[in-house]
């Protein structure tokens, strides 16, 4: 629980410092990941998950605040507001943490804003095991757990958000897996130690969904059409590394990806205005399941 408070207040303030400065001055975001000594992927998704909704706008690489919408020198105040409505769709108990903590940066979190994160909530015993799995992961102890009548003695990673839904990133043995964290029970932790390799950590950030796995990843190249381009402009997929605009409006995208469900579920919901133009066997696969599903309705 201390760490997740500790980054969200982190992240509040680098929110605070880049609205800060490109309501001054119009930037690129490599220029405020330069200015602020941080990945230039980091900025992207500041800007883009958050920011973007809440008065930052792009004009061609350079990132500015459109002052038309609200009062400009109260930036802050709206960046803490969109983090406090962020923690209450968590649940009650996180939320009265969370909030606790935002308040006493702000005195008023009163902006017209509205967040909707469908997720998991978090409530009683769940909060004590977040605590308690947090707590052997800054201590690098080894846990015990009962998942689905199943004892395992885990290393434990981190405590993952994916579309909604809480896990548990940990080590069985040399395995690395993934456990829905509120089906979690009679946690323990153990005098044995562990340790994490700092490349397993820098992988499990750039990943897309809880598809992901610690393996090499492979390269996907999609054709999207112009009609839903403006979705990818305003939101770049995570490890997102080319967006090449065609003349007729469409664009071609590549991203990287270490199992290919963390790509085939976006596939599917943008059809038929998206499609796969590389690896061969992933366009060849979507194909045949479109086919057959189509010859079953």
């Amino acid at each position: 629980m201390k760490q997740i408070i500790r980054e969200q207040n982190e992240r509040s303030k680098r929110l605070g410092r880049i609205f800060e400065m490109i309501s001054h001055e119009p930037k690129s975001t490599k220029q405020i990941a330069d200015a602020l000594g941080l990945n230039v992927r980091t900025i992207q998704r500041d800007l883009n998950e958050i920011l973007a909704f809440n008065g930052a706008v792009k004009k061609g690489r350079l990132w500015s605040v459109d002052k038309s919408e609200f009062d400009p020198n109260d930036e802050n105040q709206i960046v803490l507001s969109v983090l406090d409505k962020m923690a209450k769709n968590v649940g009650s108990q996180f939320y009265a943490k969370a909030h606790g903590l935002l308040k006493g940066m702000s005195e008023g979190l009163n902006h017209p804003i509205f967040v909707s994160l469908n997720a998991e909530r978090l409530e009683g015993s769940d909060m004590e095991l977040l605590e308690g799995i947090e707590s052997a992961i800054l201590s690098k102890n080894k846990l015990c757990v009962s998942y689905y009548k199943k004892e395992f003695v885990l290393s434990p990673v981190r405590i993952a958000l994916f579309d909604g839904f809480w896990y548990l990133l940990a080590f069985d043995g040399e395995k690395f897996k993934k456990f829905h964290f509120k089906s979690l029970k009679n946690m323990r932790i153990l005098d044995e130690k562990y340790s994490i390799d700092d490349e397993i950590l820098a992988r499990i950030k750039r990943a897309n969904s809880v598809w992901f796995d610690l393996v090499e990843p492979i390269c996907v190249r999609i054709w999207v059409d112009k009609g839903i381009k403006k979705y990818f402009q305003r939101r770049p997929l995570a490890n997102q590394t080319l967006m090449v605009e065609n003349a007729d409006g469409s664009a071609e995208i590549e991203l990287e990806v270490s199992h290919k469900m963390e790509i085939k579920p976006l596939i599917y919901h943008y059809l038929p205005f998206i499609k796969v133009i590389e690896p061969r066997f992933l366009a060849d696969e979507i194909k045949a399941e479109v086919a057959g599903y189509l010859s079953e309705i």
